[in-house]
C-alpha cells in the first residue's frame, strides 16, 4: 500500500504566467519506491543549490539568476535582479538569505526583497555560508571572501584551488574543493590555512555541519567525517561523483550523478534510495527526516523521501 502521494502543483507564479507543475513519473512503476518522489517541473534551468532554515523556508537557486522560494505552501519564483548563474545559497535565518554566483555576484534577501551587494571580485563564487552577523563566500582560483562589519573583503590566499563548498563546525569555517584539500577560514583574522586529506587527492564538492564536526563528499564515493582537523573516511558508497550532503535528525543524505541518492543513519551503513531521475543531482537540503529537497541539472527538483511522508500531509501544493 502506498503511503506517499504525488499531489498536483500548478499555479501562475507571476503576471508573466510562469508555470511550475508536477509532471508524469516516466518509467517508474506506480508501486515502486522511485515513483513516490514528488517531482517538480520548473523548466529546463540548471538548479545548482538548495538550502533552508525550516520546512517552510527553502530556497533554490540556478542559472540565469533563477531563485525559487518554498514558503510551506507554494514554490514561487522571486526576482533576483540578475541574469548571472547562481551557484550557492545560504539561509542565515527566516529573514536573511544570501546567494552567490558567477561574475562575483552576491545577493542578499532581507524582508522578502533581494538586492545586490557591491562586488569585490569578478571570479565565479560557488558557495556561501552565513549567520545573522557574518558571512563567507568561496569560489574558483582560491577566491575567498568574508563579510563582517557590513563590508565584504577578499581574504588573502596563497593557494589557487577551486572551492566548491563551505560549512561551519566547532572549529570555525571549513571549505573544500580540488585535490582533497580542506581549508580553514578565520573571518575575524582574515586568514586561510589548508590541510590535505590523507590518501584522497580527488575533488570534494559538498559539505555540511554535523554535531562537533562536518561531513564532506566528493568524487568516486568520497565520504568523510571531519572533526578537530582529522578526517575519517566512511566506506560503503559506490564510486559515484557525490555533489551534495545534508543532515537531519541524525540521518545523512548524499546526492550525486545519474539520480543517485543515499541515506546513512548516523553517518554509517548507506542505503541507496531509488529515484525516477537520471540527471545529475547536485545539492540537497534535509529540512527534517521526512522533508527532503534535492535539486540538479536540467530542471531536476525532487521532494521526498519516498515511503515516509503520509497521505494528507500537504504534499506539494
Amino acid at each position: 500500500m502506498r503511503i506517499f502521494s504525488l499531489l498536483p502543483l500548478l499555479f501562475v507564479a507571476t503576471a508573466a504566467c510562469d508555470y511550475i507543475t508536477v509532471p508524469s513519473r516516466g518509467d517508474a512503476g506506480p508501486d515502486s519506491l522511485a515513483s513516490q518522489w514528488e517531482q517538480v517541473d520548473a523548466g529546463p534551468t540548471n538548479f545548482n543549490a538548495v538550502a533552508g532554515s525550516a520546512t517552510d523556508n527553502v530556497f533554490v537557486v540556478g542559472d540565469e539568476g533563477t531563485i525559487l522560494h518554498w514558503d510551506g505552501t507554494a514554490l514561487l519564483p522571486e526576482a533576483s535582479g540578475t541574469t548571472a548563474n547562481l551557484r550557492g545559497v545560504a539561509v542565515a535565518s527566516d529573514t536573511l538569505t544570501y546567494a552567490v554566483g558567477e561574475q562575483g555576484t552576491i545577493l542578499r534577501r532581507q524582508n522578502g526583497v533581494w538586492s545586490a551587494d557591491v562586488p569585490v571580485t569578478n571570479a565565479v563564487l560557488n558557495a556561501v555560508w552565513a549567520d545573522d552577523a557574518s558571512a563567507a563566500a568561496v569560489g574558483e582560483q582560491g577566491v575567498a571572501l568574508a563579510f563582517a562589519g557590513g563590508v565584504w573583503t577578499i581574504i588573502p590566499n596563497p593557494r589557487t584551488d577551486n572551492y566548491y563548498a563551505i560549512t561551519n563546525s566547532n572549529d570555525g569555517l571549513d571549505i573544500v574543493g580540488s585535490l582533497g584539500v580542506v581549508s580553514h577560514v578565520d573571518i575575524t583574522a582574515g586568514s586561510i590555512s589548508a590541510v590535505s586529506l590523507p590518501g584522497y587527492t580527488k575533488l570534494l564538492a559538498g559539505a555540511t555541519r554535523w554535531a562537533t564536526g562536518a561531513y564532506f563528499v566528493g568524487v568516486e564515493g568520497g565520504f568523510f567525517f571531519w572533526a578537530a582537523g582529522t578526517a575519517t573516511q566512511v566506506e560503503g558508497l559506490p564510486e559515484v561523483f557525490l555533489h551534495g550532503v545534508s543532515v537531519a535528525d541524525g540521518d545523512v543524505w548524499v546526492v550525486g550523478n545519474q539520480g543517485f541518492v543515499a541515506k546513512l543513519p548516523g553517518g554509517q551503513n548507506p542505503t541507496i534510495i531509488p529515484t525516477p531521475d537520471q540527471r545529475w543531482l547536485v545539492s540537497v537540503y534535509a529540512a527534517s527526516s521526512s522533508d527532503l529537497w534535492i535539486v540538479g541539472r536540467s530542471g531536476a527538483i525532487l521532494r521526498g523521501p519516498p515511503g515516509v511522508r503520509v497521505v494528507g500531509d500537504g504534499g506539494m501544493r
